[in-house]
């Protein structure tokens, strides 16, 4: 009587429900980060589109730029040797890329002209090759120059084979040039060094055919300072005059 309710086919009357897609099984795939070195799983078939895994970094506020390197002026130092002569031309031991500037001391006499330590050095000209140097009185011994140039200053220098102290080795300097007008004084003044108390090198120039190059050159005490000193002339003049200060 029972099934009478279904007539003979009961599936007829079965019930069914739309449960949508079948679900596939998952497909499990690993990879190892390679920064982290953590290891992940995906399921491959929950992924829509693969890509590769990027890893972004934040930078925190923090942030130091590396520090550039080093960058070294163009630096010349050697001697040139007099035989009895009050002027001399010479090269440097390199091209200059731009005319540097040039100072000159005195070296070693020799022994057979003694009583000429006390000569006046001057400059006459100067290229990106060479110059040419002027002495106050005939000379046999040895005179040292000191070519330098960088875009600017301070700048980092190293010295020569030949180069001695201040100047050997790796050092900073700063330089000053000026045209006196008809002075016998000048207040240099270059780009601050560490050093409250740099080596100075001053050389008077003869370069604008006044003749009145051949003069001493002195700082004045209590002057001087990290970025200056003050610099008086044995007679006034209206020629360059060529500062190299040392730390």
């Amino acid at each position: 009587m029972a099934d009478s309710k279904y007539s003979k086919n009961k599936n007829l009357w079965r019930k069914t429900y739309n449960i949508g897609p079948t679900r596939r099984p998952p497909v499990i795939e690993s990879f190892v980060d390679s920064v982290s070195q953590i290891t992940y799983s995906l399921d491959l078939q929950k992924i829509l589109r693969h890509r590769d895994f990027f890893r972004i970094i934040k930078l925190s506020a923090s942030f130091i730029a590396p520090t550039p390197p080093l960058v070294l002026g163009e630096y010349d130092e050697d001697l040139i040797h007099f035989n009895n002569e009050s002027y001399k031309s010479f090269n440097y031991n390199f091209t200059f890329s731009s005319n540097p500037i040039v100072v000159y001391t005195q070296g070693t006499a020799a022994s057979s002209q003694p009583n000429t330590e006390n000569i006046n050095i001057f400059g006459i000209s100067k290229n990106t090759n060479g110059g040419v140097v002027g002495l106050s009185a005939p000379y046999s011994g040895t005179i040292r120059y000191r070519a330098a140039y960088a875009p600017s200053y301070p700048s980092y220098f190293t010295g020569s084979m030949t180069s001695i102290a201040p100047t050997a080795g790796t050092f900073v300097a700063s330089i000053f040039a000026d045209i006196p007008d008809n002075e016998s004084f000048i207040t240099a003044s270059w780009a601050p060094l560490a050093s409250s108390n740099p080596y100075v090198f001053m050389t008077p120039y003869e370069d604008n055919s006044n003749f009145d190059g051949n003069v001493a050159l002195t700082g004045s005490p209590g002057t001087l300072s990290n970025s200056g000193e003050v610099i008086e002339i044995s007679a006034p003049m209206s020629s360059s005059i060529y500062v190299l200060a040392v730390q």
